[in-house]
This record gives C-alpha cells, structure tokens and sequence, in this order.
C-alpha cells in the first residue's frame, strides 16, 4: 500500500490576557462556551464538557475541555492574572478566525496573541 505523507491538521493556540476576571471565574459562562465553540466552528462534539475549578492562588481559575471528533477543544484561565490560555486541535480544517472572534467577544480579551501551526507533518495518509 502507497501511503502519502500529509499534514494530520490545524492546531491553533490562543495566550489571553486582560480579560474580565468574573467571567474567567464562571464556571456555567466556560461550560457554555465549550458547548457552543464547536458548532460555532463547524466540528461536532462527542458528549459533554469536562470543567475543574481551582481556587487557590494563583492558580485560581478554571480548566475545562471538550472532545470533538476531529481532536480536542481546551481552555485554562487564571482569575488573578485576568488571562487564560486556548488550544483547538483538529484533523480537520476549522473556521479560525470565528473561533478568535467568538472567544474574545466572550471573555472581553483586550490582548491576545494567536499561532496556528500544522501539525502531524509525517502523520501517514491512507488516500
């Protein structure tokens, strides 16, 4: 069998920073976000988002995640830092910018930086 050498898919990597620390803190505004984000960008979940608050500084915040069928959706925010940190992982292409849109109009992000990188360069294709 001939197996082509292709990219396994787009991961794009969010670091947040001046954000409103009360949402951040929001445990039921995240689980809504995490269910809404993978429609929002056109993946398809598989169940229901996994959320663990934390409460001691300077950890404090929440992490939460998401499985979609093409990967993974995660987010960890620290309230006192008023940041928190994204990662979309998918075999599949995703609307990129929808997603950076949806996510600083949610979290009221007034800075960010966002890499998108391919990953899975040798990951085999079975085309």
């Amino acid at each position: 069998m001939n197996k082509e050498i292709k990219g396994y898919g787009p991961h794009l990597l969010l670091d947040c920073y001046e954000a409103d620390p009360v949402k951040l803190g929001d445990v039921a505004l995240i689980y809504d976000f995490l269910e809404k984000l993978p429609v929002l960008i056109g993946m398809n979940k598989i169940g229901v988002p996994q959320i663990a608050r934390f409460s001691d500084p300077p950890q404090a915040g929440v992490s939460g995640t998401i499985m979609i069928v093409t990967s993974h959706i995660s987010i960890h925010t620290y309230t006192l830092k008023r940041c928190f940190f994204l990662d979309i992982f998918s075999c599949q292409p995703f609307d990129v910018e929808a997603a950076i849109k949806y996510v600083r109009e949610k979290f009221a992000v007034k800075d960010f930086t966002a890499k998108l990188l391919r990953r899975g360069r040798k990951f085999p294709s079975d085309r």
